[in-house]
């Protein structure tokens, strides 16, 4: 590494450059000696895997579960940076979650409404043959890097995450579920280094990761289409950064367009291998597309694969949460 690469701290000794979601650096220039160091922040910053209690859930035919915990002690923060997940059935299962520590907040729930699993964590099947070769069962290779990092302050009351599950097959399924991402181990960091932890994540207050659906289930006859809608909510504004979807018999096309201007996003329908992948794969949009509170996407959908289809689509977004004294201002 050359030394023009290594990242400096400023005079107080704080690391600027964390970029929520990538590693931190292992090594700075201390702007006092200049020379380079061990970076003390990592050595408190550890990987860490939050998983449902128990372990494994077995869901019984088209069963909805009741809220099943994911809980953390108090030891430091938690930063999801992405979910994994493990469905013994095809056809898989949907997923709610919810923060109780949010409940007074913006943030008691990550989504509109239930969304497939496939299309938030890594862990199901994919298109890509060289990637099924390797498949073998497990994601760790192929994950799904939410499009904002979570925070869970366990000061502040979030010491655990809520899941419901919804099993989509008619047949018993047993399913796992797990966030993976960085532990913030403030309690045993000296003060510096705590004091640094708490800018950080202070920092995270005016957004969080969030994911939209439709505002309805999709269900096609053989090669009929429709129109879907998504509205994105009144309380932020939405950020969309990748695009996913799942559907029971795959093949589809879809146009997106915006409801308010008619304006569309691509000239025609194209099919779903053009414009969304799945977890292990998402859909990247070239520039993430900002769109101001209560803003609505229509989705026409048309059934290529000549049979009945359930089809289920996600974006994967940022809210923004804006000051109103700030708006105020912008406006004079």
């Amino acid at each position: 590494m050359f030394p023009s690469a290594i990242p400096r701290a400023d005079r107080d000794f704080h690391i600027q450059d964390y970029i929520p979601g990538q590693s931190i650096p292992p090594l700075i220039r201390d702007p006092h000696t200049g020379k380079i160091v061990v970076n003390e922040l990592k050595r408190y910053v550890k990987p860490y895997t939050l998983s449902i209690e128990p372990f494994e859930v077995t869901l019984a035919a088209d069963e909805v579960s009741d809220p099943i915990i994911l809980p953390l002690d108090g030891k430091g923060h938690f930063e999801i940076v992405r979910a994994h997940f493990k469905s013994e059935q095809p056809e898989g299962f949907t997923v709610e979650i919810f923060d109780p520590g949010g409940l007074q907040s913006e943030r008691p729930n990550l989504m509109n409404r239930e969304v497939h699993v496939a299309t938030i964590a890594a862990g199901g099947p994919t298109d890509f043959a060289p990637a099924a070769v390797i498949n073998g069962g497990s994601s760790p290779g192929r994950p799904f890097v939410w499009p904002e990092t979570f925070w869970m302050n366990v000061d502040e009351g979030t010491k655990a995450l809520f899941v419901r599950f919804r099993n989509l097959s008619g047949l018993s399924n047993r399913v796992r579920f797990a966030f993976h991402g960085n532990r913030w181990y403030h309690t045993l960091a000296p003060t510096p280094i705590a004091d640094r932890m708490i800018e950080i994540y202070r920092r995270r207050f005016r957004t969080m990761p969030y994911f939209f659906t439709t505002d309805g289930i999709v269900e096609l006859a053989a090669l009929a289409s429709g129109d879907f809608q998504m509205r994105l909510g009144d309380e932020a504004w939405t950020e969309i950064h990748k695009l996913m979807s799942f559907s029971s018999n795959q093949d589809f096309s879809a146009l997106i367009s915006e409801v308010a201007t008619g304006k569309k996003y691509m000239e025609t329908n194209v099919h779903r291998k053009l414009v969304f992948g799945d977890g292990q794969l998402p859909f990247l949009l070239w520039e993430p597309t900002l769109f101001e509170p209560n803003f609505k996407l229509n989705f026409n959908l048309v059934d290529l694969s000549n049979a009945a289809n359930t089809i289920w689509i996600t974006a994967a977004c940022r809210k923004v949460f804006i000051d109103p004294k700030e708006v105020q201002l912008a406006r004079v």
